[in-house]
């Protein structure tokens, strides 16, 4: 079964093309350096003209022309997409032959070894984030019942939530993640948890740009709550919607009340206006045949009217426990995604993104899928996964260095209790040495 945490991780990057120095002998350099740790440097950088080729790149200090340590540019790297041979195997992660200091780290550059060529700095450069994303849930429950559900509640029979002790032992994770990939949801809707709200407030403030979490808007919250999130300073929250027609919304989203949404909805809105709130609203719409026609406008209303940011239409993962009947009368055929894939273009907004089904099963199960019959390739160093759990399970992955193209393949590294790691940057940097090494 595909992995649907995995799934729903982005991959878009945008790329920075550097202009050659005069003795350079080949093409434009396209790359970036994304982070310059004390100990490690991490990027991607590729040949424009000659995307076959695989570059050596060098860290040095430019003031003393001290070279601090060097390493191939033929890594898979997650994000980058439709880049050179569309392998995203022009990454580079290695660990410095010392630590630097701070001032160091500030003076420090990267270019192509034997050519001068200088590898520009990502706007996003960041200096030790080797988590590319938590996605952690605080309860285990949901209050709807969604017929297309990728979670099976079947056997769920009341709602378990995180305890303040382990929220404050995940907490300290943060500092290693990338904004906006620090999630308070994942599978389960985080609402249900009483103390939801004083759970992001115990995020620091300046962490607070790494967090976003996922709602129905389906339960009744007071005004207060609205006003807080609009002055809490996170990412961006996802709202979960598939129709403005109340039939097909409470048909889909089983177990809502389209006025009570609708109700939300505006109570949120009025908040976030009244505030200037910085705060991202992302929808999220799965579609179906039921609400085929009214996706395009949907989406438009959505991003004109009601703040959308981003507004991604989807595929439903084709999970063995949804009812046979509802795929059957409701999954879209390939004309169906053309049609709308037209009709969305013809909306002109870069904020609609269309997430079609891969071309086959086989596709799917190697995009985002646990393997555990790859070559034993070993683990990218410093670019790892995890999933927390309400009760701390803390479950990390790392990308296999046989990941090639969209086949990004999770491997399984260890299961654990997050409240035992005693201090997460020593955990993280020997995982990351020991891979360096493997």
């Amino acid at each position: 079964m595909p992995n649907p945490i995995k799934a729903l991780f982005r991959t878009a990057r945008s790329f920075f093309l550097a202009t050659p120095a005069q003795k350079i002998t080949h093409g434009p350099l396209i790359g970036f350096v994304d982070e310059i740790g004390l100990r490690h440097v991490h990027g991607w950088v590729t040949d424009a003209d000659n995307p076959v080729a695989r570059l050596p790149v060098e860290a040095f200090l430019p003031d003393t022309g001290e070279c601090l340590g060097n390493g191939l540019a033929d890594q898979f790297h997650h994000g980058i997409a439709g880049v050179g041979d569309n392998s995203r195997t022009y990454g580079f992660w290695f660990r410095l032959k010392r630590d630097i200091t701070q001032d160091e780290r500030g003076r420090l550059h990267l270019r192509v070894a034997q050519t001068g060529a200088e590898i520009g700095f990502s706007p996003a450069l960041t200096a030790w984030e080797p988590l590319l994303h938590v996605a952690m849930d605080i309860v285990n429950n949901c209050n709807l019942r969604c017929p297309f559900c990728l979670y099976d509640y079947k056997d769920v029979r009341k709602t378990n939530v995180m305890t303040r002790e382990t929220l404050e032992a995940a907490l300290r994770f943060m500092p290693y993640t990338r904004n906006g990939e620090f999630w308070f949801s994942c599978l389960h809707e985080p609402t249900l948890h009483p103390d939801f709200m004083a759970f992001l407030d115990a995020v620091p403030p300046e962490m607070r740009r790494k967090v976003f979490f996922t709602s129905n808007l389906a339960r009744r919250m007071p005004e207060t709550y609205f006003q807080a999130l609009a002055l809490s300073g996170i990412k961006h929250i996802n709202i979960s919607l598939e129709s403005l027609d109340s039939a097909v919304y409470e048909r889909m989203r089983k177990g809502a009340r389209f006025p009570i949404f609708m109700e939300n909805w505006d109570q949120l809105l009025a908040a976030f206006n009244a505030a200037q709130s910085p705060v991202a609203l992302h929808y999220i719409i799965m579609a179906y045949r039921s609400n085929l026609s009214e996706l395009p406008d949907l989406a438009r209303y959505l991003v004109e009217h009601r703040r959308a940011d981003r507004v991604e239409i989807r595929y439903t993962f084709d999970v063995p426990f949804i009812d046979a009947e509802f795929r059957e009368h409701e999954f879209l055929a390939e004309t169906d995604w053309n049609w709308l894939e037209a009709q969305l273009s013809a909306v002109g907004s870069d904020k609609i993104i269309l997430l079609r089904p891969p071309v086959s099963s086989e596709a799917s199960d190697a995009v985002e899928t646990d393997r555990q019959d790859v070559p034993d390739a070993g683990v990218l160093p410093g670019r790892y996964l995890a999933r927390l759990s309400w009760d701390g399970t803390f479950e990390l992955r790392g990308l296999s260095k046989a990941s090639r193209g969209d086949s990004m393949i999770e491997i399984p590294i260890l299961t654990a209790n997050v409240r035992d790691i005693a201090d997460p940057q020593t955990f993280l940097n020997d995982l990351a040495k020991s891979h360096v090494n493997a």
